[in-house]
């Protein structure tokens, strides 16, 4: 597996300023933003921005933003934990989704490594 440390504020390096945003939806519609901390292909650690309405065992919508002027990327993941220790609540992705989709996350990681 590899991974990618984006920092704490979510940013991907030196040729980012920009922290990666998430939008992770669960089946009622209700969202959860957060910045990136850890991407690899297999999943995700996420530093929310507000309020957590996803639980462990959450099946979740996914859109990733790399940067303002780029499209978002899509993904479908399951909670694995849910964090609230600290200044901010985090939470675990795990990747679920298969197909092109899958693909373009490789290629994102390997992009930004």
């Amino acid at each position: 597996m590899f991974a990618l440390e984006t920092g704490l504020g979510g940013y991907a390096g030196a040729e980012s300023e920009e922290p990666i945003r998430v939008w992770i939806e669960r089946g009622d519609g209700s969202i959860t933003r957060g910045l990136i901390g850890v991407l690899s292909e297999d999943g995700a650690s996420i530093q929310l921005t507000g309020p957590a309405s996803v639980a462990a065992g959450d099946d979740v919508a996914v859109r990733i933003a790399v940067s303002r002027n780029s499209p978002t990327l899509g993904a479908v993941a399951r909670v694995l934990s849910v964090r609230s220790s600290g200044a901010a609540p985090e939470c675990e992705l795990e990747w679920t989704h298969s197909g092109p989709e899958r693909g373009q996350l490789a290629a994102l990681v390997a992009s930004l490594s």
